[in-house]
């Protein structure tokens, strides 16, 4: 029961992050040489908190199982969500705590930072511990 109810929640999170079908995207002129903004604004959604010590309770059992609790609508989200890449505008704090680093990424919608993996941002792969 539980291993569907995960896989729904993954499953759910991955298409949470695809644009809408019917929408059309405008682009910018292709650009020459590296982006080196393409892999931090592409990729899954990074799971952020307001607070450290919320996200440190949300990822204590691993990124798979805070996707899923997320991803349920009863459960307590401990004020965390799923933030999107591209809405991540920059590092605006670090700090180290028990051995684990974590990065307090600033965010176009709001003034206030969330909590996430260090190094999280910078990456395309599952954000996590």
């Amino acid at each position: 029961m539980t291993r569907v109810s995960l896989r729904i929640a993954v499953v759910a999170l991955g298409l949470s992050v695809l644009p809408a079908s019917g929408q059309t995207a405008n682009r910018a002129p292709a650009r020459t040489g590296p982006d080196k903004t393409a892999d931090r604004r592409s990729g899954p959604p990074v799971i952020g908190c307001l607070s450290l010590a919320n996200y440190r309770m949300l990822m204590h059992n691993g990124a798979q199982a805070a996707a899923a609790q997320l991803a349920d609508p009863k459960a307590d989200h401990l004020g965390c969500a799923a933030l999107s890449r591209a809405d991540i505008t920059g590092i605006v704090d670090r700090v180290s705590l028990g051995g684990q680093s974590y990065d307090c990424a600033g965010l176009r919608a709001t003034t206030a930072c969330h909590w996430i993996e260090a190094g999280a941002a910078d990456r395309s792969g599952p954000a996590g511990r």
